[in-house]
């Protein structure tokens, strides 16, 4: 709930999934009940629109205002079910990589020291699938910041993305754009 925070700083409630218990909401609620506060805002749902071909504007400003949603699916649905099948095709070899390393796989490893690093690399090395999915993770991680990038920008490199990651033939990551390319924030029209 944290990120949520800083994702929507000016929202009431910082719970956005519904597994998320946010204490503040109940009590702002409570309050909102008894005429003792008002709630002004609260952040957009993600709205996931089915058949969609092509990620549009609507797309653009879901996948911004939900960033860490985008990344943490993309970990669930696409680098953990890659590792799984890698695990179940390599063996034991692969379930030896010690957790810390799994859990870099979800965050680009930026949290590693050199040398856990260089042991990620030559990991990921050896499993070509497992490579292209956090290569694609990378990709996307960069899409989603805002380093002066215009809508239109980033319509044309999520567009691009999809494509290419539709093209690698890996079942996962196939089904996460087809899935990426119907977000869009719940409540708008599109």
């Amino acid at each position: 709930m944290h990120n949520n925070h800083h994702a929507f700083p000016s929202s009431s409630k910082f719970a956005l999934r519904k597994f998320e218990f946010d204490m503040g909401w109940a009590v702002i609620r409570l309050c909102q009940m008894l005429r003792l506060a008002k709630v002004l805002r609260v952040a957009p749902s993600l709205d996931i629109r089915p058949n969609v071909s092509l990620p549009d504007t609507d797309t653009v400003k879901a996948v911004l205002a939900h960033r860490f949603h985008v990344m943490s699916d993309y970990f669930r649905g696409v680098i953990a079910p890659t590792l799984r099948e890698e695990a179940s095709n390599a063996g034991a070899g692969i379930k030896a990589l010690p957790r810390k390393l799994r859990r870099a796989l979800g965050n680009g490893g930026r949290w590693l020291d050199a040398s856990s690093r260089e042991r990620l690399t030559a990991f990921t090395d050896k499993h070509p699938q497992l490579r292209t999915v956090c290569e694609f993770r990378a990709r996307l991680a960069a899409l989603t910041e805002r380093n002066g990038r215009n809508a239109e920008g980033m319509l044309n490199g999520l567009k691009e993305w999809c494509h290419e990651a539709e093209a690698t033939g890996i079942r996962t990551l196939t089904e996460f754009a087809a899935r990426l390319k119907g977000y869009r924030l719940a409540g708008e029209v599109g």
